[in-house]
């Protein structure tokens, strides 16, 4: 299966779920994301996705307000 087939597959059951917002892109990040907050390391991370660069994989981590708030607490 391509990637484009498994992507208008996934469409086709949201959109008769009535589910918006919700991709196999947005799988990509939350999957990056949640990997990123459970300690593993970037470079395996970036291999996993396969993402050429570092700089390509951090543009897709999100960093939560809680994450900031412990962050500055920290300091």
């Amino acid at each position: 299966m391509t990637r484009q087939s498994a992507d208008r597959a996934l469409r086709i059951v949201c959109d008769y779920l009535g589910l918006q917002g919700f991709s196999t892109h947005s799988n990509r990040r939350t999957a990056a994301t949640r990997l990123n907050n459970q300690g593993v390391p970037l470079r395996v991370i970036q291999k996993i996705g396969g993402w050429a660069s570092l700089a390509a994989l951090q543009r897709y981590l999100e960093v939560s307000d809680e994450q900031m708030d412990e962050a500055i607490g920290r300091l």
